[in-house]
């Protein structure tokens, strides 16, 4: 599946590189408060954008910008140049996400990595 995204304009881009948000053993780094809740819904984005298993309407993760509002579930994908990507289409936020080959959440090969 490839996913182009929404333009940016009037709307927040988000650019991450996942390993940011992970300690050297691969888990989420951040323990609590909004950068642990933030990398949440990272991990949550890679692992539905890679699960190419899944049936094709399974909604994706809660916007975290939105999600006390509507509970809106954002729209997620993988480009050709194998960044996952994720658009709010409520809100308008979205983003791309960089480094998460070979992380527990990359769901390419069916299971989670180790």
């Amino acid at each position: 599946m490839t996913y182009e995204g929404a333009s940016s304009v009037g709307n927040q881009l988000y650019v991450i590189d996942l390993t940011h948000y992970l300690d050297p053993r691969g888990a989420i780094a951040p323990e609590r408060g909004p950068a642990r809740k933030f990398a949440d819904f990272l991990t949550a984005v890679v692992a539905h954008a890679t699960d190419f298993d899944r049936p094709e309407q399974t909604p994706g993760p809660p916007c975290f910008k939105c999600r006390k509002r509507n509970r809106r579930a954002v729209d997620t994908g993988v480009t050709e140049d194998d960044r996952v990507v994720w658009h709010c289409v409520a809100c308008g936020t979205h983003g791309q996400i960089s480094n998460w080959q070979g992380s527990f959440w990359d769901l390419t090969s069916g299971q989670p990595s180790d």
